[in-house]
C-alpha cells in the first residue's frame, strides 16, 4: 500500500431474515431483511492519481478488473456526481491551494469475502470506495448524498455506508439502522461454490412460494429477549438457491445431520451461518465442519 494511501476494513454482512415479498414493476424485487456488518471482510485502499485516471489493482484473479467492478463504479459515480454540482473544478477539494487536483485514484482491493458468496463484498468494496474518496478527494458530503449515490450503483450497496444492525426494505436501498440487540458470535461457512444473484431470483419467480412472514422489527425484539443464538431465522432465497445449485442442498444436510449445526443462508447464497452465544461454541463449530467437510472454510466472528 502506498504512504499516502487511504485505508479501510470492506465488511461482509449476513442476512439474519430476508423476505421477499415479491416482484416489482421496475424490476426489482420487494424486500425486508434484518442484516448484520460484520467486523471482518476485505481489505480496500485508496490513493491519488494526478492524471484523473480511476483504475483498480484486485489480488483475486475471479473479480473483475475493469469498470464491471462495482468498486470503479462507485468511483465513476462519485466523480460524476461532484463534476454536475454547480462550479465545480479542478481544484475542487484543495483547500487553497491552486495546484490541480484531477479527481483520480488508484483502488487496491485485497478480498477475503468470497465472490457469489452472499456476503456483500461487491457492494461493500463500492460503498468502502465512496467512504474513502470522499476524504481523500476533502469533498465532505454528507452520508444522505453518498446513500443516493450508492443507491444507483448497486441495491445493497447504502447498507455498508452504516455499521451495526441494519433493517433493509424496498429494494434494499432504504436503510434502517437499528441498535444491535445482543453480543455473539457468528461462525461463517465458506463453500467452494458461488450462487448467482439474478439466477436465484428467477429462480424465486418461478418457484412463486411467498409467504408470511414476521415483520424484522418482531425479529429484533426476540432477539433481545432471547439473544442471538436463540432467533428464528429465515431466507426466503433459500429453496430457490437450492434449486439453482443442488450442492448447496448437499450441504446444508451434511452441516446440519453429520455437524449437528444450526445453519442458514446468507443473501442468495452460498455461505451459510451459525450463531452462538461464546467463541468456544464457534470454535467446537468449526472443529466438526473441518471434520466432515475438509474443503469448507470456516471463519468466525464476534457480533455487538
Amino acid at each position: 500500500m502506498r504512504p499516502d494511501a487511504l485505508a479501510a476494513l470492506s465488511p461482509a454482512k449476513i442476512n439474519l431474515t430476508l423476505h421477499v415479498a415479491g416482484r416489482r414493476p421496475d424490476g426489482f424485487h420487494e424486500i425486508e431483511s434484518l442484516v448484520a456488518v460484520l467486523n471482518w471482510g476485505d481489505n480496500l485502499s485508496v490513493a491519488q492519481r494526478d492524471d484523473g485516471r480511476i483504475t483498480l489493482e484486485c489480488d483475486d484473479p475471479a473479480a473483475p478488473g475493469d469498470a464491471s467492478n462495482l468498486a470503479v463504479r462507485a468511483a465513476l459515480a462519485l466523480r460524476d456526481a461532484v463534476e454536475l454540482q454547480s462550479g465545480f473544478n479542478p481544484s475542487f477539494g484543495a483547500t487553497g491551494s491552486d495546484r490541480p487536483n484531477p479527481l483520480g485514484a488508484h483502488i487496491a482491493i485485497r478480498k477475503r469475502i468470497p465472490l457469489g458468496a452472499g456476503l456483500g463484498g461487491g457492494s461493500s468494496n463500492a460503498a468502502t470506495t465512496l467512504n474513502l474518496l470522499n476524504r481523500l478527494w476533502n469533498l465532505r458530503l454528507p452520508v444522505e448524498r453518498l446513500a443516493s449515490i450508492a443507491a444507483a450503483v448497486g441495491s445493497d450497496v447504502p447498507l455498508f455506508l452504516h455499521g451495526g444492525m441494519c433493517i433493509l426494505r424496498g429494494r434494499g436501498e432504504i436503510i434502517e439502522p437499528v441498535a444491535t440487540p445482543a453480543g455473539g458470535y457468528v461462525l461463517l461457512i465458506l463453500p467452494p461454490l458461488t450462487c448467482s444473484t439474478p439466477a436465484v431470483y428467477r429462480r424465486w419467480d418461478e418457484l412463486n412460494e411467498s409467504c408470511a412472514r414476521p415483520p424484522a422489527a418482531e425479529v429484533l425484539t426476540q432477539i433481545a429477549r432471547d439473544g442471538l443464538a436463540q432467533a428464528a431465522l429465515f431466507n426466503d432465497l433459500e429453496p430457490a438457491a437450492m434449486s439453482v445449485c443442488p450442492e448447496l442442498a448437499e450441504l446444508r444436510g451434511a452441516l446440519r445431520d453429520r455437524c449437528g449445526l444450526n445453519v442458514h443462508m446468507t443473501g442468495s447464497g452460498a455461505c451459510f451461518f451459525c450463531l452462538f452465544a461464546g467463541s468456544d461454541s464457534a470454535a467446537e463449530a468449526a472443529r466438526r465442519v473441518r471434520d466432515c467437510q475438509n474443503a469448507v472454510r470456516t471463519v468466525p466472528v464476534a457480533i455487538g
